[in-house]
């Protein structure tokens, strides 16, 4: 059983970040009625909506993807599996010219899966089922050097896609099918759904949240500016491992390496 050091009132909070020294820390805000407690560098805070995810304090790593044979597998999501919507979001960052590099993939076949790739400088993919759209965007860094964040909804038959906070626009399209997230991959497609292990990303990923539900454009906002993921169903920080905060779909390491320099923040 965790073991809760010490118990301070709200005040602690609203000074900052904690300290190094307050791990374990506990407060409950008299504002929000939420149980908030520090790993000694962020906050988890604990209410009716579930668990939110503070990550303003700190980044220590980013996942570092060549593009060859990089990637990790989380297993089926059953969480997305039994929701019509969905959201993924990811900071990335682009080593080489875009060739379709994979961000997220599930599913068992060609008519159940749900993918978001950037197969251009100029665009962004979502993917259901056996239907895509592309999203405009404007041209993208390929130098290595520049970090975007990215978030992909899908809400009944309706996608969305925001690009570093801002809604990039909307299209109709499939509602998943029920196997869409098994097999679920970070960093390429997988072998079930897409035939194989290919177009895999080829630069940098970090915190790769999925949602089983469409989330907000002001969590979206709240996610870019603030680092702050409200109940997410899988969060994975790529702090030296591809392990999920939330505890329940860790993934399975394919040669993904970790920076301690190159972070979006």
């Amino acid at each position: 059983m965790s073991v809760l050091t010490t118990y301070a009132s709200q005040s602690a909070r609203d000074s900052g970040s904690p300290a190094s020294s307050n791990t374990g820390l506990c407060i409950f805000r008299t504002d929000t009625k939420a149980i908030e407690v520090s790993d000694g560098t962020n906050y988890l805070t604990y209410n009716n909506d579930g668990i939110t995810y503070d990550f303003s304090g700190s980044n220590s790593h980013s996942g570092v993807f060549d593009g060859s044979n990089d990637y990790f597998d989380v297993g089926t999501v059953s969480e997305l599996n039994s929701s019509s919507d969905f959201s993924v979001s990811a900071w990335f960052n682009l080593s080489a010219a875009s060739n379709f590099e994979s961000i997220f993939s599930g599913g068992t076949s060609t008519s159940a899966r749900a993918w978001v790739q950037i197969p251009s400088t100029t665009s962004i993919r979502i993917g259901v089922n056996s239907a895509l759209d592309d999203f405009t965007v404007s041209t993208l860094t390929v130098d290595g050097t520049q970090w975007y964040h990215l978030v992909a909804t899908v809400l009944g038959t309706t996608a969305t896609l925001y690009l570093d906070g801002s809604s990039v626009g909307t299209a109709t399209c499939l509602v998943p099918a029920s196997t869409a997230f098994n097999d679920v991959r970070i960093g390429g497609l997988n072998a079930s759904a897409f035939g194989g292990n290919t177009r895999l990303f080829n630069g940098k990923l970090d915190e790769v949240a999925l949602y089983n539900r469409a989330i907000t454009s002001t969590e979206v906002s709240n996610i870019y500016n603030n680092k702050i993921y409200v109940a997410p169903t899988a969060m994975y920080r790529l702090d030296g491992g591809v392990t999920d905060e939330t505890g329940n779909y860790d993934g399975t390491n394919n040669g993904v390496e970790f920076s301690t320099t190159d972070k979006p923040y």
